[in-house]
């Protein structure tokens, strides 16, 4: 279990204080409160001091590190450089890269780069920009319509009747989202004034094995690799990449309200249970061909759908 420890000011302990309203599970003594996270537990104290602890705290203690825009911190950031990232990682501008998607049955495999200026860092960071998994769809949509204006993005949904041809041709879930994050990466690239210094993607393999994948595809892309880190929970190092998981989720709940409205049935998010049975009710409405169509078709769902 990981421990990490700050000192605010009355101002941020107080933000703080509403900030985790919602989250407060008791007041220990001495503290102002104590609430608890899908990161950690937070504890902050009277004397000003904030402890965060739990299997991640990085990624909550990252919302309150950083000093107000013009002024430089008291002391060293708590995100230590990963590779040849620098300490202070947090403060500068960079490209974020993420996906969802890959777990979903009947949801689209979706991915985003983004790239954050460094003077939109702390108003993102201010309006709660961080990863996707943390909001539900509502949230997420309205997070994204506030940044998606205002930074250069790329996004990429790819159907899942594209996805199964993808699979048939001997690729998997990795190989395909190395593809579609190098794509959008091109893309991105290519429509920003100079080339990134920083570009962080979330790590789904590490940078050997991505870079193999494209090695590997039967029509060789151009492959951007200047300045690519791979770093695990990177919405924990930059929030360009929490901005990047937002703005990928929005898509995803956009293209599934649309697929839900055209053929006049729900398919719901995830791989469970209830997908199982929604797949039997749409084999029966539409037939095994539209189940081909809009799922994930090598999922072991299929097989208990279709049994």
């Amino acid at each position: 279990m990981a421990t990490i420890t700050l000192t605010v000011s009355k101002e941020t302990l107080e933000k703080m204080h509403a900030h985790y309203e919602g989250q407060i599970i008791k007041v220990p003594p001495y503290s102002r409160f104590q609430a608890k996270t899908s990161h950690c537990v937070v504890t902050a104290y009277n004397s000003l001091k904030v402890v965060f602890q739990g299997s991640d705290p990085e990624a909550e203690a990252y919302l309150w590190q950083l000093p107000p825009v013009g002024e430089e911190p008291q002391s060293p950031p708590i995100i230590k450089a990963t590779g040849t990232l620098p300490s202070n990682i947090a403060r500068l501008s960079a490209v974020g890269c993420d996906e969802v998607g890959t777990g979903d049955y009947f949801g689209p495999l979706v991915v985003c780069c983004a790239y954050v200026p460094e003077h939109l860092i702390e108003p993102f960071l201010k309006i709660g920009i961080r990863d996707s998994k943390d909001y539900k769809d509502p949230k997420i949509c309205e997070l994204a319509e506030k940044i998606k204006g205002k930074i250069p993005h790329q996004t990429i949904v790819l159907p899942n009747a594209k996805y199964n041809e993808m699979v048939a041709k001997g690729m998997n879930a990795n190989s395909i989202k190395a593809y579609l994050h190098n794509l959008a990466l091109k893309k991105l690239v290519q429509s920003l004034p100079e080339y990134p210094e920083y570009i962080v993607m979330d790590e789904f393999v590490n940078g050997r094995k991505y870079f193999s994948y494209l090695k590997e595809l039967p029509k060789k892309p151009e492959i951007i690799q200047k300045n690519l880190h791979f770093i695990q929970k990177g919405e924990s190092v930059h929030v360009a990449v929490a901005a990047a998981s937002i703005l990928a989720r929005e898509s995803f709940v956009k293209y599934m309200d649309l697929v839900g409205k055209q053929l006049d049935f729900t398919l719901p998010k995830g791989a469970g249970p209830i997908v199982d049975r929604a797949g039997r009710e749409l084999v029966k409405k539409f037939g095994k061909a539209k189940l081909e169509e809009y799922s994930k078709f090598h999922f072991a769902n299929t097989g208990k759908i279709l049994k």
